[in-house]
């Protein structure tokens, strides 16, 4: 395509001018008849014309660098054109001294003019046009950056999706291999295990890992005697309807548990961890009502360790490693419903302080108390039953303010202890006292006298109890209310005088005592009103000649099947 006026003859005159403008100029006054001081060779040597020849190198100069930064035919063709104009203007000032024909070049330069306005439109057009590709290309790259991004996310997100379908693919295989139940599944649930009526039962098989279960029928889990020694963090996750779960006998320690594995169970009411190796308490949810780890290495309670169990109602800690200074003060605080307590068979030489308020239950037998303090279980103003059994308590050992404020106590177990005579200050409100298996010779007088509304079980076998340490003022306080005496395995030669003055006893055991005798008005009155509230009376390992018993000896006794004689050590009846 041809951008300059090519059929034009003037275009053409005016380019041939333009090549060699000197020389055009004297050949052109040469025809004409003029000579080096002709005018024309005066006006190319006036400033006029010198100036605008610099001009024309100016523009020389700009058309270059135009040239250089746009290229193409635009810029080509635009370099003449800025020659040719200048020379067209220095024609013009030398046809205006020649009084030339200046209106038809006027013309033709208005002409060039518009055409060098086309041509830089066109560059222009061409720039922007190079420019716009230019983005374009720079937008198709970060297209195809993008394009590679999403290709990489992709196949991340494809192999992710690929190990999600493979991990699926093992869940289901594991499912599908599993013993299903009506509502979820259980992986690889031993053939052993039992389930039934929202109960799975695993009890002894030799289990050594927890099976994945997912079942929201469950609501108790059996888990003992078995192998475990590790709890996987969601190991209960698929149980979250679990109300009872049984872990004891494994092989369980601090590490076996995750921190959440109980707490995210929140409607679980009883936790049984006996015998395994646990050293602290675990965390557990507020919801649990009964807590057993009896038989591990429990060392010490925190403050922290029964935090939020405020619904707690029984705690045992059986067979642990704790005695009076590894329990903190407060460490029972959060117990705020706690009844019964079972601190027995660890090491413990007094009774903790701290105890709750509510408490109703406390057992502490099997340790090594040697005293009960004054005020140590004032705060227990609930408490029923104290069993302090198989310690070192003597009859000295209780201070004289040790069971003042416990208006509700009705049952102390003091068997298995070192004492020697039935111990005073007794709880005012005791209704059941064993002494078992201790050293007791006698019981002082008045000792429980001073019982409101009275005794009604006493037991005192295994001791060393003489007639003499049992006279008529031993029992004072306890004749019309005693149910229940225990006199067996004892150092008694003879039924003692004092028991037909008991009101309502049912049972007397005087079994395996040195008795050769039963006096007639040891047990029955001389003048019988009424018949004896004796049920039971056993008089069996004696040294008593059956034959030798006056029948007024037990004629109030209504039911004779009840008193009981054989068999004795025939060897030293005489």
């Amino acid at each position: 395509m041809c951008q300059w006026p090519c059929a034009r003859p003037e275009y053409v005159e005016a380019l041939a001018l333009e090549a060699d403008y000197p020389n055009a100029l004297v050949e052109r006054d040469s025809e004409n008849g003029t000579d080096s001081d002709s005018p024309a060779n005066a006006i190319s040597n006036t400033p006029a014309v010198e100036e605008s020849s610099e001009i024309s190198k100016g523009e020389r100069a700009d058309e270059s660098l135009r040239k250089t930064h746009s290229g193409g035919t635009a810029a080509d063709t635009e370099t003449p054109l800025g020659r040719t104009l200048a020379v067209w203007v220095e024609l013009a000032s030398v046809l205006a001294r020649r009084s030339g024909a200046t209106g038809k070049l006027n013309t033709i330069l208005n002409e060039l003019r518009e055409e060098k306005k086309r041509l830089l439109d066109l560059e222009s057009e061409s720039d922007e046009q190079v420019k716009k590709k230019k983005e374009d290309d720079d937008d198709d790259e970060e297209e195809e950056e993008d394009e590679e991004e999403e290709e990489e996310e992709e196949e991340e997100e494809g192999e992710e999706e690929g190990q999600e379908e493979e991990e699926e693919e093992e869940e289901n295989e594991a499912a599908n291999n599993s013993t299903a139940s009506r509502d979820g599944f259980t992986d690889l649930l031993p053939e052993e295990c039992q389930l039934g009526g929202g109960r799975i039962s695993c009890k002894d098989i030799g289990m050594s890992h927890l099976p994945i279960i997912t079942d929201l029928s469950i609501t108790i889990l059996e888990l003992s005697g078995n192998n475990l020694t590790r709890l996987p963090p969601r190991g209960l996750s698929g149980l979250p309807n679990l109300e009872e779960v049984d872990l004891s006998r494994n092989l369980l320690d601090d590490s076996s548990i995750s921190p959440n594995l109980f707490v995210n169970l929140t409607k679980l009411k009883r936790l049984t961890l006996d015998g395994n190796d646990l050293v602290t308490i675990p965390r557990l949810p507020p919801s649990l009502e009964e807590l057993r780890i009896n038989d591990n290495k429990i060392n010490q309670l925190l403050s922290q360790s029964f935090k939020g169990l405020s619904n707690l109602l029984v705690l045992e800690l059986t067979g642990n490693i704790l005695y009076e200074g590894s329990v903190e003060l407060w460490a029972f605080r959060p117990l705020k419903v706690l009844k019964h307590l079972k601190l027995d068979n660890n090491r413990f030489s007094s009774i903790p302080n701290g105890l709750p308020r509510s408490l109703e239950d406390l057992r502490m037998s099997h340790n090594q108390i040697v005293e009960v303090q004054d005020h140590v279980l004032n705060n227990s103003v609930h408490l029923r039953v104290l069993d302090l059994s198989h310690n070192l308590l003597r009859e000295n050992s209780f201070y004289p303010g040790a069971w003042i404020n416990l208006p509700k106590l009705e049952a102390l177990d003091m068997s298995h202890n070192q004492l020697s005579v039935v111990p005073p200050y007794l709880p005012r409100v005791l209704r059941q006292l064993s002494l078992q298996h201790n050293h007791i010779r006698a019981i002082p007088h008045y000792t429980l006298s001073h019982l409101r509304p009275g005794l009604q079980s006493l037991r005192l076998s295994h001791n060393q109890l003489v007639e003499e340490g049992l006279l008529g003022k031993s029992f004072r306080g306890a004749y019309k209310t005693l149910v229940e005496l225990l006199l067996d395995n004892n150092w008694l030669e003879s039924v003692p005088d004092n028991i037909r003055h008991f009101k309502h006893l049912q049972l007397l055991r005087l079994d395996h005592n040195r008795i050769t005798s039963v006096p007639v008005k040891s047990v029955c009155k001389v003048r019988m009103t009424e018949s004896s509230p004796l049920v039971a009376l056993h008089l069996e390992n004696n040294h008593i000649d059956a034959k030798k018993i006056r029948r007024t000896a037990l004629s109030c006794i209504r039911d004779r099947h009840g008193v009981i004689l054989e068999p004795q050590t025939t060897n030293e009846i005489q």
